[in-house]
């Protein structure tokens, strides 16, 4: 007898949807079986919704330890499991310390444990000066490292060639990943300082300080870097259809390139910003209406390989300075609660994508990319018991209400969505059910299952 048995599911697999029943013994996936074929100690009955495989979040910031008036990975976890994600991968970067050493990943592993809902992985930080950390990082269970080539920081600095070069070499070295946010520091610095000394603070300035020649230049060194280290490379948020077709002829080349893309960049436009301002400020910005609109086929095409959030967290008054200028608003995007849901409305419903599609863009492909695979990302024998029950009919709006965000902003605030998650599991625990989440379940997940193994063969 299984342990659990979600029955009567449209279960969604790597193969198609399958009306079925999905069977949960040890945490663990163990049977899918023909409907009303199964016997547990607990049934749920999931009345005929979809069983998507929980959602791997690739990219959020989660800001613990240090500034948890932002977010702490206890409610930005409680809006994942809210959302359908199972699992999150956080930044190095937009806490306090930053992850750029040792010492700091055990800090963030400890507050990570202490309250976390969902699973998680850890990204380390690649910053100038610190690619000999790397290996304890890894061996750490840092499962991949994030490096920018423009500024994020005083405590993040970020890398020009040499560093990136260094870091690659190291990543390919120890059988890891490095992922790059690319934009061009010469370029976006001197825009900036031009525009702010000209006392230029608007929309429009601060979009022309960030041009798409920017993020291209930044991507076509950062895939050079990846060619010669035979590294791995992950394009973060890419905003722009030619950076997804470079990062295609790279890996026609042999580069062993992967690119992600963010809801934002598909949803909204720089009009958008301008009614919006500072809750939809982000870097890379939004784009024009064509972006976006090649973005959805690309998309479709399969050349994006995963979707993410990017959510990044600030309080209300940090999206709303004083100044009202547009330079001093906090730049990131609050998105994990509505990123399947949001992304089921826009994709399935509204556009006709095949739900195992949405399901390899958000939960396969991330896993397999960041070493989680088979554990997580797909709903099949063995993998890990992450689902996330799927209303495909209920209609809902975003609301202040239903967040779970410390900060209750979105640039998705009022929309309406088709596509509503009701229950998540975790490794067959329910942690979210119809509004109401468990208390700690999260565990940390290392690379392939263990960090050492990544390093043994390191010289």
């Amino acid at each position: 007898m299984f342990d659990l048995v979600l029955k009567n599911c449209r279960a969604v697999t790597p193969d198609g949807v399958r009306e079925a029943d999905v069977c949960v013994s040890g945490g663990k996936i163990a049977e899918i079986r023909p409907c009303g074929s199964a016997e547990a100690k607990t049934v749920v009955d999931i009345d005929g919704m979809y069983l998507f495989p929980g959602v791997v979040d690739a990219h959020v910031h989660f800001n613990d330890p240090g500034l948890p008036e932002r977010e702490d990975m206890r409610s930005g976890t409680y809006a994942a499991a809210a959302g359908g994600t199972t699992t999150v991968i956080d930044m190095p970067l937009s806490g306090d310390p930053t992850v750029i050493s040792p010492g700091a990943l055990e800090q963030k592993k400890r507050a990570a444990a202490e309250k976390a809902v969902v699973d998680y992985a850890l990204w380390g930080g690649l910053v100038d000066g610190n690619a000999g950390a790397m290996e304890e990082m890894c061996r750490g269970g840092a499962v991949a490292f994030k490096a920018f080539t423009c500024f994020a920081g005083d405590d993040f600095p970020y890398v020009g060639r040499e560093p990136l070069r260094r870091g690659m070499e190291e990543a390919a070295r120890l059988g890891t990943l490095v992922g790059v946010h690319c934009e061009d520091e010469e370029i976006t610095s001197k825009l900036e300082a031009e525009a702010r000394a000209e006392g230029r603070t608007g929309v429009a300035d601060f979009l022309a300080a960030h041009p798409p020649v920017s993020e291209e230049k930044a991507v076509d060194m950062v895939l050079e870097e990846a060619e010669r280290a035979g590294a791995s490379v992950h394009i973060c948020h890419a905003t722009l259809p030619g950076v997804v077709r470079k990062v295609s002829e790279a890996k026609r080349r042999g580069v062993k390139a992967t690119v992600e893309t963010c809801p934002q960049y598909l949803l909204f436009t720089g009009e958008d910003l301008e009614r919006l301002r500072g809750v939809l400020k982000c870097t890379p910005p939004v784009r024009a209406r064509d972006d976006a609109e090649e973005l959805w086929k690309l998309l479709e095409a399969g050349e994006i390989d995963l979707v993410c959030s990017d959510h990044s967290p600030s309080t209300v008054a940090q999206k709303n300075p004083a100044s009202g200028s547009i330079w001093d608003a906090w730049g990131g995007v609050n998105g994990v609660q509505t990123l399947l849901p949001l992304m089921f409305h826009q994709a399935v419903v509204k556009r006709g994508m095949q739900p195992e599609k949405l399901a390899k863009l958000t939960a396969e492909n991330p896993a397999k990319i960041f070493g989680l695979w088979p554990r997580k990302g797909a709903i099949a024998a063995g993998a890990d018991a992450d689902f996330a029950v799927l209303d495909p009919e209920a209609v809902w709006e975003v609301t202040p209400e239903i967040l779970f965000y410390k900060n209750k902003h979105t640039p998705y605030m009022g929309m309406t969505i088709q596509g509503k998650v009701l229950k998540t599991f975790v490794r067959g625990v329910c942690v979210y059910d119809r509004g109401a989440v468990t208390p700690a379940h999260g565990t940390l997940l290392t690379r392939a299952g263990a960090a050492e193994k990544i390093c043994e063969g390191a010289d």
